[in-house]
């Protein structure tokens, strides 16, 4: 389905042209920083956006079939390729992590303090996690595994998103009770990646609280 690369194409461009615009453009980082730490940024939110897109559109047919059914083959392609997504954000983190990148998750011991300690602990496990849940959608490997453990391991992929949402935290809460310092007063990527795992998770939680038998099962 060549809408679903059209999806995913837009979703990634917007997230990087958002870094590239609020960072270099807005609050003047120097260009020089834009391959690794601003694109990681780019990266990192269009990993929780095509994530969140894998979440939601089962819950969504359930309000609207006619306009979500059609995209429910699409689940694993954006959940695959968010995961993807999030595994490169993290590599680039582990290359650029240190404080004169990332000062304010570091004491003045050039040590991690315990925002930082907790915000990097919560994004390993979900990366973990989300390897799980990632091996187990590929073909092979899911049609070795019953209907009702497949399912189960799919659904841990919520806890991982909910470990993202602390990781987002943890990482940038401080900022956001600024608003005063946001950039031409844009919204902090981690604000905007924890305020799309918070609808997705309030989303799915409606379904669950309101089940429907005709709504997809994942």
């Amino acid at each position: 389905m060549a809408r679903k690369s059209v999806v995913a194409t837009t979703l990634i461009a917007v997230a990087l042209i958002y870094a590239v615009f609020r960072y270099n453009i807005v609050r003047g980082v120097p260009w020089e920083q834009l391959p690794l730490y601003i694109t990681n940024k780019g990266i990192a939110l269009s990993a929780v956006l095509l994530i969140a897109l894998s979440y939601v559109i089962g819950p969504l047919t359930r309000f609207s079939p006619k306009t979500f059914s059609p995209w429910l083959t699409t689940r694993k392609y954006f959940g695959l390729l968010g995961f993807g997504l999030a595994a490169i954000h993290g590599i680039i983190s582990l290359l650029i992590f240190d404080p004169s990148y990332y000062p304010r998750f570091f004491g003045e011991n050039g040590k991690l303090d315990f925002n930082g300690e907790l915000s990097m602990l919560f994004g390993v496990i979900s990366i973990i996690i989300f390897s799980v849940v990632s091996i187990s959608s590929l073909n092979t490997i899911e049609k070795t595994i019953e209907k009702k453990e497949w399912l189960k391991i799919q659904r841990m992929g919520y806890l991982a998103f909910i470990l993202v949402m602390l990781h987002v935290v943890f990482m940038g809460y401080r900022g956001w009770l600024q608003p005063q310092d946001w950039p031409g007063g844009l919204l902090p990527i981690s604000l905007i990646s924890f305020i799309f795992i918070v609808l997705t998770l309030l989303l799915r939680t409606i379904v669950i609280v309101f089940p429907n038998n005709s709504s997809p099962k994942h």
